[in-house]
């Protein structure tokens, strides 16, 4: 039914009884709350604008250095602009292709390995296995470790006379003098071998999300006679998806920008068979050619940008599920 106007409802002869005063109050403070607050404006300036300098300073004008320094031919000589010269220069450069290659190989490794082991401990994990804090507690311990200290444990770890992997293999029967760094079939998937299965960020992440989940949603399915491993296939993981989505774009970001750990293990080598982007970027300001150098870089944040939106709709990263 519609709601009457008073003079129509005086037309259909109704008595309609004027609002309380409690009614009036109460409308009067609805009406005050969704008003924008009067003279707050400079006091909301002022609290902001330490924060907007320090990102202003530590952001934007870098980021601005970055792409017009990018249009250049920079270097201890001086400066001069070449405009778009760089990165046609790019595109035909060898060593380029070779390192969007490698960075590519990273970032898939990171995407299909990294991401879905931490998924599946963070969800293994939620089921309060026996012990599970114990082995929670292990399989973040990597992670607190910095990817220099772990480079070089893979290093001792890798080295062809004395190292670990080769002694078990020869324990085992096979060739035990194996250089995995500097061969060139085993030198890329050896050095993503150092960092691809430290997934304790993702499983962490994993089990805030599953702790979030209403536990009515699990009564339902039980009461429907799903087992634990339905639950978990057809009810945890499909409302993962927002923490999934956030975890790729963290590995994506993170593998697109690797550099230390390739830089102690093999600096690239060899025959730039593990260079990475942010590896040649480096590489190129270490030889004095500062412009195109910063043309890389900006490659490399536009991979970033492309990847987070990419992501963010493919998993539509933000809208709740429950």
């Amino acid at each position: 039914m519609s709601e009457l106007s008073p003079m129509a409802a005086a037309d259909d002869g109704l008595q309609l009884s004027p609002p309380s005063a409690a009614a009036r109050r109460g409308r009067r403070r609805v009406l005050a709350l969704e008003r924008p607050t009067r003279g707050m404006g400079v006091p909301i300036a002022i609290s902001l604008l330490p924060a907007l300098v320090l990102f202003s300073i530590f952001f934007l004008v870098p980021l601005g250095v970055v792409i017009v320094t990018s249009l250049s031919d920079w270097g201890p000589i001086g400066l001069s602009f070449t405009w778009l010269a760089n990165f046609s220069d790019l595109f035909s450069d060898p060593a380029f292709i070779t390192a969007l290659k490698n960075t590519a190989f990273f970032c898939a490794a990171g995407v299909f390995i990294q991401v879905p082991v931490g998924v599946a401990l963070g969800i293994i994990l939620s089921q309060r296995i026996r012990g599970w804090k114990v082995l929670r507690t292990i399989y973040f311990l990597p992670n607190i470790v910095s990817i220099a200290a772990l480079a070089l444990v893979y290093l001792s770890v890798y080295n062809p006379r004395y190292g670990l992997l080769n002694q078990i293999l020869g324990a085992l029967g096979f060739a035990a003098d194996h250089d995995w760094l500097f061969d060139l079939n085993t030198a890329l998937p050896a050095v993503a071998a150092t960092w691809v299965f430290t997934a304790g960020v993702v499983m962490i992440l994993t089990m805030a999300e599953i702790a979030a989940i209403p536990e009515e949603i699990y009564d339902a399915a039980a009461v429907d006679g799903a087992s634990g491993w339905t639950q978990a296939r057809h009810v945890t993981l499909p409302l993962l998806r927002n923490v999934i989505g956030v975890c790729t774009i963290l590995v994506l970001l993170a593998t697109i920008g690797y550099f230390d750990g390739v830089y102690i293990m093999t600096s690239g080598g060899p025959a730039n068979h593990t260079l990475t982007l942010a590896l040649y970027s480096f590489q190129e300001y270490s030889s004095g050619h500062w412009g195109y150098a910063n043309a890389i870089g900006v490659v490399l944040i536009g991979l970033g940008l492309i990847a987070i939106v990419a992501i963010r709709r493919l998993f539509r990263v933000g809208e709740r599920d429950f």
